[in-house]
């Protein structure tokens, strides 16, 4: 099969690139502002309208797997042009591009559609975002619905795990600053669905295997607070709990404001498909055994 993924160097779509390619597709992927030496990325800024269609109609994918965004929830707030051009427009584009080679369009959302006044969302709950970040995504699923043809919306919650050197994803935030002994704060009332890329890229591979349309959630198994997260995270990492501070939402200084409970029902993903998504257990232990991995091909090289 033939797959065109945007966003190739971020968190999620390196690891649907790698994993992809393991299950024998052909693979190509975009990239914005940092570049991989491999001749299966193409450089490509997708608020360019002209550009994507002629990317699209050449490649003629069977399945585009949109992951590029935007998501830094402040910079959103105070950028809103940026973030509109890119969350939503760009979303428009590259839709646009896919209905006109037939291809089938998986979007990657998000669970800041949601206000976060109730937790665990299920797929049909109405959309009431409380930042701008969330506003974008809502019109990209808009977007998504209005101008293809086959379509499936996805909403993870939180995305985390391994992924290149040039941006820290909260676990890997975590990790880095425990190791080096430092004090962090973290929320203790604000609860989320952790999403290891592992996991969601090969659910999102199943999806475009088998065609699936519609909307998913597709966030990690367990809702848990963010404090809880880091708590569990430390202990897996045999790092010291102890550096870890509780805090509020209250307390902390935002742009923008975010759900207190934005996690996500996933049994409509869990009848659906054959690959699961992770309770935070089990996504933690093969965040670690990702490591030893990385490590050891680190140490051969």
């Amino acid at each position: 099969m033939k797959l065109l993924i945007s966003g190739g160097s971020g968190l999620l779509g390196h690891k649907l690139v790698q994993n992809g390619l393991k299950k024998g597709h052909e693979i190509y992927s975009i990239y914005n502002e940092h570049p991989i030496d491999n001749e299966r990325y193409i450089q490509l800024n997708l608020t360019d309208q002209n550009k994507v269609f002629k990317l699209v109609s050449k490649l003629k994918p069977e399945v585009v797997i949109h992951t590029a965004a935007y998501t830094n929830v402040d910079s959103c707030e105070m950028d809103r042009e940026t973030a509109w051009n890119v969350n939503a427009k760009a979303t428009k584009h590259l839709a646009l591009a896919s209905a006109d080679t037939k291809s089938h369009f998986i979007y990657v959302s998000t669970d800041y559609l949601f206000d976060g006044k109730k937790g665990l969302y299920e797929e049909d709950d109405i959309s009431s975002p409380i930042n701008y970040y969330g506003y974008t995504k809502f019109r990209g699923e808009e977007f998504v619905k209005a101008n293809t043809f086959e379509w499936c919306i996805t909403r993870p919650s939180v995305i985390y795990g391994w992924g290149f050197n040039h941006k820290l994803n909260f676990a890997t935030w975590l990790i880095d600053n425990l190791s080096k002994m430092k004090e962090v704060k973290i929320l203790a009332d604000q609860f989320v669905s952790p999403t290891l890329n592992t996991n969601l890229s090969d659910i999102l591979l199943e999806i475009a295997e088998r065609n699936t349309t519609g909307i998913l959630h597709t966030a990690g198994a367990s809702r848990v607070s963010r404090l809880d997260f880091a708590q569990k995270l430390s202990e897996t990492f045999n790092l010291n709990t102890n550096l870890i501070k509780p805090t509020k939402m209250t307390k902390i200084l935002w742009k923008a404001k975010r759900p207190r409970d934005s996690s996500l029902n996933i049994n409509k993903t869990k009848a659906l498909l054959k690959v699961k998504p992770l309770t935070i257990d089990l996504a933690l232990d093969k965040m670690r055994e990702e490591m030893t991995i990385i490590d050891r091909h680190r140490t051969t090289r």
